[in-house]
């Protein structure tokens, strides 16, 4: 019944996912016209809803400005064949279910796995199609590494890209933490972004003007995940790319991506994920209704 319930999962989604539509981002303009500029930095907090579809509208508007891009994802290397073949099979709803029988969409519950996620890359198949030169590269090499090394494998295996891309435009979409110049206050090593050269690399915060996203978090000495607030809205920043570092939250960003909306969560793409990790069994625990909460609902 797994196997069977993603199956229906991938079948609804392709049929879901029409022709991509993209909207413009204000103030993108401004990086396409800049020769030196090779990395595209976005860093998200995972799980939400409309961070994935506004990547996918800066995805868009580089192609429609003639870039040959390639996006990066904060996904696993080992799901690059797999995210190869749903770009670029005729009939890819079986690399889709496969993709979804992955680890780290059916254990990972840190929203980088959400429905919004994997929506985003059927979207990017549908411009595969009108611009064939398009591709994903998964660059998560290193999931278990010691403190500190899986910033430098995901920063050397971006930066591999110079070569092997080297008349591509590179649009990242990582954690926020992994996106900043400059080592994060309390992390202690350098991050990402900062293995890329500073000549030829932009990274932005995304900001929201509040609302919720699907995240794993601390809350005490426990660990859960479900959907949580947001942090600091972008005092109603309107939509669009703006270059002031001072806008963003943290030290190492070249600016923000402001949404212009509030953010709604995005649960996993598979559904309840089975077996329940420990955290959503504590964030359910958490938010179980009370006698009260039940009597009010009758």
């Amino acid at each position: 019944m797994r196997f069977l319930s993603l199956s229906l999962l991938a079948i609804c989604l392709f049929g879901s996912v029409a022709a991509a539509t993209c909207s413009p981002i204000p103030g993108a303009e401004q990086l396409w016209s800049r020769p030196k500029l090779r990395w595209l930095i976005v860093g998200e907090l995972h799980g939400s809803n409309e961070t994935p579809a506004a990547f996918l509208d800066l995805v868009c508007d580089a192609l429609e400005h003639g870039k040959r891009v390639t996006v990066a994802l904060e996904r696993s290397s080992s799901e690059q064949e797999l995210l190869d073949r749903v770009l670029t099979d005729p009939d890819s709803a079986h690399a889709v279910k496969e993709l979804l029988r992955q680890r780290d969409w059916r254990e990972v519950p840190d929203g980088r796995s959400s429905e919004a996620m994997l929506h985003m890359i059927l979207a990017l198949r549908d411009l595969h199609r009108s611009h064939p030169q398009l591709s994903i590269f998964a660059f998560d090499t290193s999931p278990s590494s010691p403190k500190g090394g899986r910033d430098k494998a995901m920063g050397k295996a971006l930066l591999s890209l110079r070569e092997r891309k080297p008349n591509d435009f590179i649009l990242v979409l990582v954690g926020n933490a992994h996106a900043s110049e400059q080592p994060v206050e309390g992390l202690g090593y350098d991050p990402t972004a900062a293995y890329l050269p500073a000549d030829g690399r932009i990274s932005l915060e995304v900001k929201s003007n509040g609302g919720e996203t699907w995240a794993q978090t601390y809350v005490g000495k426990n660990i859960t995940c479900g959907p949580i607030n947001v942090g600091t809205p972008a005092k109603n920043q309107p939509r669009g790319i703006v270059l002031d570092p001072k806008l963003a939250d943290f030290d190492g960003f070249d600016g923000i991506l402001s949404l212009g909306i509030p953010t709604t969560a995005s649960a996993p793409a598979v559904g309840e994920l089975t077996p329940l990790p420990d955290c959503r069994k504590q964030f359910m625990s958490d938010h179980e209704p009370t006698k009260h909460d039940q009597s009010q609902t009758k």
